[in-house]
C-alpha cells in the first residue's frame, strides 16, 4: 500500500494542518487530517488502482476532494488498524 504524507500549511493547531493518505489494494484512497480530527476514504468508484494511482494519488486531488466534501467517512470504509497506522505517521510529520 502507497502512502504519502504532507502538511498543508493552514494554521489549525501548533503544528499546522497534517494529512496522510494511502491508497489501498481496492484503489479506495483514505486519509487522516489529524489536526482537525477529520478521516475519510475518496472511493474508486471503478477506477483501477493503477490509474487512481497515476492520476489521483496526489496531495491536489485529495485536498480537492476533502475541502469539497467528496469523500466517505474514513470509519465506514477503513480498517481501524489502516486508521491507526495512519495516526502514528501524520504524529510524525
Amino acid at each position: 500500500m502507497n502512502t504519502i504524507k504532507f502538511n498543508t500549511g493552514r494554521e489549525y493547531t501548533e503544528h499546522g494542518q497534517r494529512i496522510v493518505a494511502r491508497l489501498l489494494d481496492d484503489g479506495d484512497i483514505v486519509f487522516l487530517d489529524i489536526d482537525r480530527g477529520i478521516d475519510g476514504v475518496i472511493r474508486a468508484n471503478g477506477i483501477s488502482k493503477e490509474d487512481i494511482e497515476e492520476l489521483y494519488f496526489n496531495r491536489v486531488t485529495i485536498m480537492d476532494c476533502y475541502d469539497n466534501g467528496n469523500y466517505n467517512q474514513g470509519n465506514a470504509y477503513a480498517s481501524r488498524e489502516v486508521l491507526a497506522d495512519l495516526q502514528t505517521i501524520a504524529q510524525s510529520i
